[in-house]
């Protein structure tokens, strides 16, 4: 792939744009900044010329740069947002920029939710995402059984009580007693 650093200017010749990119990028008109297309707007339209072709992209980077620092020298004022090469070096954001970007951050709060299995609150966004999905309730307390050297379990409950109350219905149900340690446990001898 091959690089190029290009210049847009007005009809007039009046530089306003030093950029690099492959060899469509001169050409393209999407993905460019609203300082970019006020000038293009200002303007009338834009002449396109296209200054050197390299073989590596950090050559057309320091070439850029070097560009951007020329027209800087001679006080043309350019609608680039920072001082070429790779990265944000130089991005120098507009007053009316952060204030747009103040003013909507400023106070937002996300819509608070309840989960309606467990009562936790949160906000709507993360728990849709993470806590909807995985809730099964307040069932924090097991009943299991054991009937003929068998462990059985019975499920999860919101409170010991429940629990406590499946296992007692299941040893009736099988009519078996309620073995000492399950009574002794639970404080009921």
């Amino acid at each position: 792939m091959s690089y190029c650093t290009y210049i847009h200017s007005s009809p007039q010749g009046k530089v306003f744009y030093v950029g690099k990119g492959n060899d469509t990028r001169p050409f393209a008109f999407s993905d460019r900044s609203d300082n970019w297309k006020r000038a293009i707007k200002q303007h009338g339209g834009i002449l396109i010329d296209v200054v050197a072709k390299w073989d590596t992209e950090e050559e057309a980077f320091e070439h850029e740069k070097f560009l951007i620092e020329c027209f800087d020298d001679l006080k043309v004022c350019l609608v680039n947002k920072t001082k070429g090469g790779k990265g944000t070096y130089g991005l120098v954001v507009s007053e009316e920029a952060k204030q747009k970007k103040r003013e909507k951050n400023t106070g937002f709060v996300h819509k608070k939710v309840t989960c309606p299995n467990c009562g936790k609150n949160g906000g709507e966004t993360s728990m849709k995402r993470w806590h909807f999905d995985k809730c099964r309730g307040l069932i924090e307390f097991r009943a299991r059984v054991h009937v003929d050297g068998k462990r059985i379990h019975l499920g999860r409950f919101a409170t010991q009580e429940e629990a406590d109350q499946k296992a007692i219905e299941y040893y009736a149900s099988v009519n078996k007693p309620l073995p000492k340690e399950f009574l002794w446990h639970r404080g009921m001898k």
